[in-house]
């Protein structure tokens, strides 16, 4: 009997076990039990995630601007040569500190990093929150 390998190690845990029947009430019940564990868990740790996300945007977003659009109303260049008209309107997509991701609505050239000051200086855009406000 020595060749019939785990064959004879599942038979020998079904004995144990009281037969068939309960060794398969068992095994299904083993089994919902875990299903169910694993999509609490999954639950939860999905809500976990989210949260933390919308935490991080919420530390992370102390500029009050994202997605507006502004006007220009001085035409300039900036550093890097690129050119606003009087009348161009702009979206802003990121900050982080001075640097500013925009979006030229019209341009394809998009998107552009511009100083914040430069910006300041030629269109509505606000000047940045103090820290400690």
């Amino acid at each position: 009997m020595g060749n019939l390998g785990m064959y004879q190690d599942i038979t020998k845990m079904i004995k144990t076990l009281g037969g068939p029947k309960p060794a398969l009430t068992l095994i299904i019940g083993g089994t919902l039990a875990v299903g169910s564990l694993l999509t609490v868990g999954c639950q939860q740790s999905t809500k976990a995630i989210a949260k933390a996300v919308k935490n991080r945007h919420a530390r992370h977003d102390p500029y009050p601007n994202f997605g507006q659009n502004f006007t220009v109303h001085t035409a300039g260049t900036d550093e890097q040569g690129l050119e606003f008209r009087v009348g161009d309107t702009f979206s802003v997509l990121e900050c982080d500190d001075d640097a500013v991701l925009i979006e030229i609505i019209g341009n394809l050239d998009n998107p552009r990093f511009v100083s914040g000051a430069f910006l300041l200086s030629i269109s509505d855009y606000p000047a940045p929150p103090r820290p400690n406000e």
